[in-house]
This record gives structure tokens, C-alpha cells and sequence, in this order.
């Protein structure tokens, strides 16, 4: 039997469809051959972030996302093959935050502080090896998955969903010559000596946030999740590609902060890149030309004004 997961109304033959606000308990799961998650790459993340513990095959779904693995009008044909067995389970690599009680990260760990544009001293260490002192916006510890999200956005590189590896990349260092960094998924990653104006705080998957310890945080590899595939890597990379290389930069960067901060006013985004209001709506035009982001107008008698957000 096949669950699958939706925020929106969805008639499937052969799947139970529910939403995530009236998802089985873990034990209950374990009782689906295969779980499919079907949304936007926010509603994804959430629901994969429910399903801690939860040692069931999963396939994702959705429009325009780096995260969907079909996209909507092959879901029929999709849950056809599980039924049929007609898949490739692959497992996906995750970052667990040592201490912290957040969930395990499919795209990245980010260190940040909680005001933005501000900078951050922070000290890099590979298993407890000294490797650099940094000034910067922040850091980024990425997935393999998460490559091709904020850290590549962020001048990161592209890595294979098989590559056993993180990627570490300072985000805007004061270092220009501060290159990302390549280590074995059996790394511990810590960074310390963290001091910034303002309070920093650890941010898993651009969802989950919470206080950054004093001290340092460390980051390692976490338990995989068994993901369903119906298409060879290579060809899922050139869509993640395409989606990324299709957008300006200034649009990655406007698509990066409305992940990371959520629905926000066009005068709030230029405040927090740093970007004239000319560029931000530009940017914004471009996002809501691809589907990737929706305009909600304000209340009557609100004070705000027209926000955008991450479909």
C-alpha cells in the first residue's frame, strides 16, 4: 500500500492521500510499502522532516522544484511502478546537528546571525583539525542534494548525489581568495569561536532555526533516507541545473532570502541583499514569470504592503 503526502486535494488510484496536519504516527508507517511526498520543495522538506525514524521507500513530487522526482501528471504513472516495483531506491545523505534538538538536514546546515548583512568571526575545523578563521555572512554545510541549492547559489560547486562528501562554503568573506571546501561524509565539521553583533543562530534546511550554542557547533553525518528514483542523476542534475542556470543572479539571491526568511515586503528583501529596489523588482518579476514565487496583496486596512513568497 502506498501513502502519499500532499498540501494539496489529490485523488490517486492505488495511494491513501492525506495531509501533513493528519499524518500517521511513525509506528503506524511502517505498515506502507512506499511513501510520496508531492508539493513545493518547502512542503517537501517539511514533510521529510516529519517523517524522522520512518524507514519507509519515499518518492517526492512537484512543479519547478529542485526536490521533485516527478513531476505532477506522471504521478499516476509513478505510483503504477511502485506498485509494479518498477524503481531504484537511493539513499540520500543527511547532516545531523551533534546536541542540537533539530532535525536531521537533507539540504544544508547554516550558521548565520540572526540579522543579515551583518558579519560573522567564526574558526573552521575538520575533525578537530584547524583548517580556517573567517569573516563572513555566514557558513553553509551542505548535502550532496543541498549542492544544488543555497550553497551553490552562494558560489559553492555541484556535487553527485552518490558523492560521499559535505561541502563547506563561507558565504560573502571578507577572505576573497576563501574558496569552498570538499570533505569526506565522515567528517566532523565544527565551527567555533563564533562572535557577531548580533545572536547567531543554526538553521537547518532553511526551516528550522534555533540559537547557536556559545561555544562551537558540530555537524556530521546523519542516518540516510531511502529515496525512490524512476530517472538516471545525471538527468534529474541537468534539470536542477537548469532551473538554477535559467535565473539571474540577482534572482537566485531574491529566491535564496524568501526560502530562508519567508514572505517579504519588495522594500524588506532590498533592505536584506543589500540590492536597489530597481534590481529586487526585476528579480521578483522574473521568479513570478517562472512560478517559482506568488504576490499576496495586503489585508484591507493593513499596514503592510504586497508580499512575496516561495511557492
Amino acid at each position: 500500500m502506498i501513502l502519499v503526502i500532499s498540501g494539496e486535494r489529490l485523488r490517486l488510484r492505488g495511494a491513501e492521500v492525506v495531509g501533513l496536519d493528519s499524518l500517521p504516527p511513525p509506528r503506524e508507517l511502517s505498515r506502507f510499502d512506499a511513501v510520496g511526498v508531492i508539493g513545493t520543495d518547502r512542503f517537501i522538506i517539511r514533510a521529510i522532516h516529519r517523517l524522522e525514524g520512518v524507514d519507509v521507500p519515499i518518492f517526492t513530487g512537484g512543479r519547478n522544484g529542485y526536490l521533485g522526482s516527478v513531476e505532477p501528471w506522471e504521478l499516476e504513472e509513478a505510483v503504477e511502478r511502485i506498485v509494479r516495483g518498477d524503481y531504484e531506491v537511493e539513499p540520500l545523505a543527511r547532516l545531523r546537528v551533534k546536541g542540537l534538538n533539530l532535525p536531521q538536514a537533507i539540504n544544508e546546515v547554516a550558521v548565520f546571525p540572526a540579522r543579515s548583512a551583518t558579519v560573522m568571526n567564526y574558526s573552521l575545523y575538520i575533525d578537530g583539525e584547524y583548517a580556517w578563521s573567517d569573516s563572513a555572512d555566514g557558513v553553509i554545510i551542505s548535502t550532496p542534494t543541498g549542492s544544488t541549492a543555497y550553497a551553490l547559489s552562494a558560489g559553492g560547486v555541484l556535487l553527485h548525489s552518490r558523492t560521499e562528501a559535505m561541502e563547506v562554503v563561507p558565504v560573502n568573506s571578507v577572505n576573497v581568495n576563501r574558496v569552498p571546501m570538499v570533505v569526506p561524509l565522515s567528517c566532523k565539521v565544527t565551527v567555533g569561536g563564533i562572535s557577531s553583533p548580533h545572536r547567531v543562530v543554526v538553521i537547518v534546511d532553511g526551516s528550522v532555526r534555533q540559537a547557536a550554542p556559545a561555544d562551537s557547533i558540530t555537524v556530521e553525518r546523519g542516518d540516510p533516507i531511502r529515496l525512490i528514483r524512476f530517472s538516471a542523476s545525471l538527468a534529474r542534475y541537468r534539470k536542477k541545473l537548469r532551473l538554477s542556470m535559467d535565473l539571474t543572479p540577482s534572482a537566485k539571491l531574491v529566491y535564496t532570502v524568501l526560502e530562508y526568511e519567508g514572505p517579504l515586503t519588495p522594500s524588506e528583501i532590498a533592505r536584506k541583499t543589500a540590492m536597489p529596489p530597481r534590481t529586487v523588482r526585476a528579480a521578483l518579476r522574473q521568479l513570478m514569470e517562472k512560478g517559482l514565487v506568488s504576490r499576496s496583496s495586503p489585508a484591507r486596512g493593513g499596514s503592510r504592503s504586497t508580499t512575496y513568497s516561495v511557492l
